[in-house]
Parts: C-alpha cells; sequence; structure tokens
C-alpha cells in the first residue's frame, strides 16, 4: 500500500512536469514567431592594452587575453558591422565589471559598485544586453574598458566577453544556447528532480512511520544540491533567472555541500573505523560551508574567491573516502559496502574536472556529469531496491507485531479458563466458612492473579524476572489451595536480576502442574530454578509427574499453546531458547536460556 502511495506521487510529478513542458513549448513557438530569429555574431577588433600607459597589442577574433594576468583591460576598435538603432546588443559578462564608450561618450555600463548588493563584489554571471542609442556604425571608434573581478579564479573572464557579442533577441539567443548546449539544464533538471521526488518519498514514509534508515534521506541531499549545480549553468540559466548574485552564491553553496552529503549518505553503511575519516570530511565540509556563508554575508570574500581551496578540500576528501571505503570493503565486507564502493568508483569520474579546473583540456563539469549520471543512476535503482525491501520488512514486523498481540491474548486466556475460575472461587468459598483469614489471603492472591495477565496485555517488551515469580507465586499458591499435600513446590533461586519477557515461564509452570504431578495419584513436587553462566541465564522448570507427549492433544482439545507461543515470545523479544524434555511416567524437565547482552540480561 505505502509503495503504492510513492508511486501515485511519482505518476503525478512526471504529469505535472510533462504538462509544463508541454505548455512552455507551445508559449515559446508563439512568443518566437514574432521574433526576429536571425542571431548575427559581432567580432570587435583593435588594440588592447593592460592600462592607460601601457603599449597597446593587437586585437583579432584569434587574441587571447589572459585575465588572471591582466585584471583590467582598453580595448579600442570596431565591431564588425552597422548596428541599427534600438537594435540588441547582447554581452556574456561572467563577474566582469564593462564600461563602453562610442567615440568618447560611455553609451554602456555594467557592474559598476552601487549596482547591485553591497556583500557581493560581483554583479553576476549573466548575459546582459545593450539597446545602442543612435546604433553603431562599423566606422565608430568603441573604448571598452573590462576589469576582473576575480583575478585568480576567472582566467578566461575577457575571452568569454569578446567570443560571445551578438546582435539579436535574447529569446533566439536562448533557443540557440539550449539547442546547441543545453544539455546540463536538462540533465541537471532531470536529476534535482529526482532528488526532490525521493526526498518526498522519504518524508511521506517517515510521515506514515514506516522504518526507514537515513540513507534516502541523504542520498536525496546529494542528489538535490549536484543537481542543483549542474543546473545553474550560467550560459543559459541567466536568460531565464535575473538575480544573478543569488545564483552566484546558490552555485558555490550547492557546490560546497556536496561532497558532506555524499559522506553523510556513505556513513549510513560504513560501520568500521573508517567512519572517523569520513566523518572528519563531513564536518570539514560542512565547516566550508559555514564559512562561506559567514564571510559572504559580512562581504569579506566571494565564494569564487573560495573556489581554489573548495576544489582542494574535495580532492582531499575524495582520496579519503576512496581509501576509507576500501578499508571498509577489506574489514567489513557486506553486499551493500562492495555495491556503494564500486558505484562511488563510478561517481568519482566526476572528480576529473578537478584536474581540469586546472588544466583546462575540455569542457568544465564533462566528467561530473558523466560521473554523477552513472552514480545517481545506480543509486536510485539500489534505493528502490532497498525501500522495496524495507517496506517488506515492515509488512512482515507489522504481522509478527499483530501475532504477538494475538498471542498474548491467547496466553492470557489460556489462564483464566473457566473450570480454573470457578475451582479457585469454590475453594475461597469453602474458607471463607473455615478460616477467614486465610480466605482473605487467597482473594488477594486471585487478584494478583489476574491482575498479572492483564498486564501482560499492556507489556510489549521485558519485565524483571521478580514481577514474573510473583505471578508465579499467586498461581501456585491457588493450586496448592486445591491440590494440598499431593502438590509441593521447591525454589531454588540462584540469580534473579535478569529480565524476561512476560508470561513465559507461568505457563510452564501451569503444564508441570496441570499434566503432570496432579495427574499422579500420589501428587509430586514442581521444582523452579534458576542458575546464571558466563554468556547466559537458565530457568528449569522439572516435575516428578507422568510427563506428556507434546504431539497430542490436551483433554480439552486444545494444543500444548503455551510452550508454543513462549518458544516464538523467546527467540523474537530476547533471542532466548525453550527446550522441553519429558518421560512418559517420569516427569517433564522445560529450559529456557536467556543470553546475555552487554554483561546482563534485558
Amino acid at each position: 500500500m505505502k509503495s503504492n502511495i510513492v508511486l501515485k506521487i511519482l505518476a503525478l510529478v512526471i504529469a505535472l512536469f510533462s504538462v509544463t513542458l508541454l505548455a512552455y513549448t507551445i508559449a515559446e513557438e508563439h512568443r518566437t514567431d514574432e521574433l526576429n530569429t536571425v542571431l548575427d555574431p559581432l567580432t570587435f577588433t583593435g588594440t588592447w592594452q593592460a592600462s592607460d600607459g601601457a603599449a597597446p597589442q593587437p586585437l583579432t577574433a584569434d587574441t587571447k587575453i589572459d585575465s588572471d594576468q591582466n585584471p583590467s583591460v582598453i580595448l579600442t576598435g570596431h565591431f564588425s558591422q552597422n548596428i541599427n538603432d534600438g537594435s540588441p546588443i547582447l554581452f556574456r559578462v561572467s563577474n566582469i565589471r564593462v564600461q563602453l564608450y562610442k567615440n568618447g561618450t560611455e553609451i554602456y555600463s555594467f557592474g559598476q559598485p552601487g549596482a547591485y548588493p553591497s556583500f557581493s563584489k560581483s554583479p553576476g554571471n549573466q548575459w546582459d544586453v545593450l539597446l545602442a542609442p543612435g546604433g553603431v556604425a562599423a566606422s565608430d571608434t568603441i573604448t571598452i574598458r573590462l576589469e576582473n573581478i576575480y583575478p585568480s579564479n576567472n582566467e578566461q573572464a575577457f575571452n568569454l566577453f569578446l567570443e560571445n557579442l551578438f546582435m539579436g533577441d535574447s529569446g533566439v539567443l536562448f533557443r540557440d544556447l539550449v539547442t546547441t548546449s543545453g544539455s546540463s539544464l536538462l540533465l541537471g533538471g532531470f536529476i534535482l528532480l529526482m532528488g526532490l521526488v525521493l526526498l518526498a518519498a522519504v518524508i511521506i514514509l517517515k510521515i506514515i512511520r514506516t522504518p526507514l534508515s537515513w540513507a534516502p534521506f541523504h542520498l536525496s541531499l546529494f542528489t538535490i544540491a549536484s543537481g542543483l549545480w549542474i543546473f545553474l549553468d550560467f550560459h543559459i540559466i541567466s536568460l531565464l533567472v535575473t538575480t544573478n548574485v543569488f545564483t552566484n552564491i546558490l552555485d558555490i553553496l550547492s557546490l560546497s555541500l556536496i561532497m558532506p552529503f555524499l559522506g553523510l549518505y556513505l556513513l549510513d553503511f560504513v560501520k568500521s573505523r573508517a567512519r572517523y575519516a569520513i566523518s572528519g570530511c563531513v564536518y570539514a565540509g560542512l565547516a566550508f560551508t559555514l564559512f562561506f556563508l559567514l564571510v559572504q554575508s559580512l562581504g569579506i570574500w566571494d565564494g569564487y574567491e573560495l573556489l581554489t581551496p573548495l576544489t582542494l578540500l574535495d580532492a582531499a576528501a575524495v582520496i579519503i573516502i576512496l581509501f576509507s571505503l576500501i578499508y571498509e570493503n577489506a574489514h567489513n565486507p557486506q553486499r551493500d559496502t562492495r555495491f556503494i564502493l564500486f558505484s562511488c568508483g563510478i561517481c568519482f569520474i566526476g572528480f576529473g574536472d578537478i584536474v581540469n579546473y586546472y588544466l583546462g583540456f575540455l569542457p568544465f563539469n564533462l566528467f561530473f556529469k558523466l560521473g554523477f549520471t552513472l552514480f545517481i543512476l545506480a543509486q536510485l535503482s539500489y534505493m528502490v531496491r532497498y525501500t522495496r525491501n524495507t517496506l517488506a520488512a515492515a509488512r512482515k514486523t507489522q504481522a509478527l507485531e499483530k501475532e504477538l498481540v494475538q498471542n498474548r491474548i491467547a496466553i492470557m486466556l489460556s489462564q483464566i479458563q473457566p473450570h480454573f475460575l470457578f475451582n479457585a472461587l469454590t475453594a475461597i468459598k469453602q474458607l471463607c466458612a473455615i478460616d477467614p483469614e486465610k480466605a482473605e489471603e487467597a482473594v488477594g492472591q486471585f487478584a494478583g492473579f489476574l491482575r498479572g495477565n492483564l498486564d501482560s496485555l499492556s507489556h510489549t517488551g521485558a519485565i524483571p524476572f521478580e514481577k514474573e515469580l510473583t505471578h508465579i507465586e499467586n498461581y501456585l499458591s491457588l493450586e496448592k489451595m486445591r491440590f494440598g499435600k499431593r502438590l509441593s513446590i521447591a525454589y531454588d533461586i540462584g540469580v534473579s536480576d535478569f529480565s524476561l519477557p512476560p508470561l513465559t515461564v507461568q505457563p510452564l509452570v501451569e503444564n508441570a502442574v496441570r499434566y503432570g504431578v496432579t495427574k499422579k495419584p500420589s501428587g509430586g513436587t514442581v521444582t523452579l530454578s534458576t542458575q546464571e553462566t558466563e554468556d547466559s541465564v537458565i530457568l528449569t522448570i522439572s516435575d516428578d509427574g507422568v510427563g506428556f507427549d507434546p504431539s497430542v492433544k490436551k483433554e480439552d482439545g486444545r494444543s500444548h499453546i503455551g510452550i508454543d507461543n513462549v518458544r516464538s515470545r523467546l527467540e523474537n523479544q530476547c533471542g532466548g531458547r525453550l527446550t522441553v524434555t519429558t518421560v512418559l511416567g517420569s516427569g517433564t524437565t522445560a529450559t529456557i536460556i536467556l543470553p546475555k547482552k552487554g554483561g546482563s540480561t534485558e
């Protein structure tokens, strides 16, 4: 039933996502029909110099400017074609400040202090647009001043600006970018959606009290953080979201949380001393995230200024986690551990981007996209299997709990049979006439016996042996009142400081009385003893009665339900064992063995 709820939620999310996507597609088709579908690339050529007094250097379409070595430059030259009055010019500004002059007059400015929140040093990583006033002729002298805000982490910023100059509509640009390089947006959106669905499923299962571990929750956080980081491809996302400082911070925040959330997920499977190493990585990652939020909110450092230490921290964490998983698999070889180690090995392909970040030989995020996609598919497959097994175990547990309640009721009812009540009350009535004081004592014992049976319905855990012993003594006092000298009781209590499930000894004592010594004309003795060994407590209930055959039903047509239920409850509740040895004509011995836990039996 619970799995059906999760499937219905997943189906609803997919349906809503599909409807939204289709509606957006129709709206975009109507909108782009009205747009100028031509997107003209612009080229800027001339000269560039590092400062006003520096020697100009040629600027061509092939020129590359290192914005780390030259944090501010002045470009002087011309656009490759005429730009009509009001025609939009699209710029790709990646955490830089821009001032544009036409024939000495400023016509555009971006990223100047005061134009964005003061706690951020950068106006963002985005596309911006200039509606050229009066147009720009190819013969006009254009001066562009560029300033790199993050000199140590943004070496391609000026080249990105020069290589992404267009004349046209931003809607057409968005359509073209999605067509040519929209994989990050689609992949990130898919991963983010899967993470949100998994998180919603975990919350619902927790609300309906399904016994789940924290592994699915931690996996959902890791998936959401990773999907969000992939989704925030600034080359496209800035055309959709205009809160660019917000997306800058969100980008670093999601990146800094990926490693801690991965560590939390792995800790759900690691049981050896390797937990300490992985926990250290988690704490280090969370501490870095907290530090980033603090210095960002105070305007001391931006997240992109901390990108180098973050990548070094992640690289160290990758190595530590990898060796920790190898250690765990060697010292605690379990199926789940091997699977996690294998799938994480796939995921670590993604951290080739740490090397790529410094070498820049391939598009950034390429390794991460590949590795994470394979990893998340493996983890989702594992979580489906894990959730299915957990739900099956929960159903089995509920069935066992229901059976346990029914067994407790059956045990209680088996102790309060009408003939026993009749015999006990008749004996008390007779005592009222000949020995009122003893009758009063018997009434108290009878009430205590009934209370003990009723209490067993409300106790789901273990009870002290002394409480079970009191219940046995009340029962035996009532039976001895009936059978007199034919029933003898012997106690040999070597240890009493332990616990056991309720009504586990009394049914065995009842069998010894009713089907052992009282079936013998001369009667007999019921002996209850306890003793302690190094790893267990042993209870023995023995009699010298007639014995019985456990496979034969009792006189009232019922099987020995007490023995069956006692054995079942001992096994399920405390790992105990019950053995019954009987010899016809010689008597019966029932032995309960309770294992100790942590040095004591609980």
